[in-house]
């Protein structure tokens, strides 16, 4: 006869690291359950106000221009300049397009065709002038970053060789 095994031991242990997680915790305010530190109203608490409309949902969220940190549309992320423009074809979820592809369209007078990356020749990210700027397919822009890597290694080589480098 199989021998059944219950997780109780499992039941038990977990429901003691629970206790120790809201030890000296507070309690919610409309219920009085354990909350964690910080908070005033447990999860159940706080989904009976949203269901009320008592809470903004995500969606009504000010955005763009609208928004009380507006920055003019400009923004940073990866060492790239991002621009907004929600109806632009290249624009991610949030509405902003990277700005080294708006210069290329603009100096270009035509869409980046699909399947194409635009490159930085110098290397430097927020560098987005138009003779800077070159398109490529992916596959030649994985040839080109990877030509270039094996060159910085030659030189870096010479330059230990020639004790420049340590």
């Amino acid at each position: 006869m199989a021998k059944i095994v219950f997780n109780d031991d499992k039941h038990i242990r977990n429901r003691l690291s629970q206790r120790k997680r809201y030890k000296d915790r507070a309690n919610c305010i409309e219920c009085g359950n354990p909350i964690c530190k910080g908070a005033t109203r447990c999860q159940e608490c706080n989904m009976k106000r949203r269901r009320k409309g008592e809470l903004m949902p995500a969606s009504r969220y000010k955005r763009g221009e609208e928004h009380p940190s507006w920055k003019g549309g400009r923004t940073m992320a990866s060492g790239y300049v991002l621009i907004f423009m929600p109806n632009h074809h290249r624009a991610d979820h949030r509405g902003y397009v990277r700005e080294h592809i708006w210069v290329w369209e603009q100096a270009r007078g035509q869409d980046i065709p699909v399947g194409w990356v635009v490159h930085h020749l110098n290397g430097v990210r927020n560098d987005n002038r138009p003779i800077n700027l070159v398109a490529f397919p992916t596959q030649k822009h994985a040839w080109v970053l990877a030509a270039k890597a094996k060159r910085i290694q030659e030189l870096e080589a010479l330059l230990i060789q020639q004790g420049h480098l340590i």
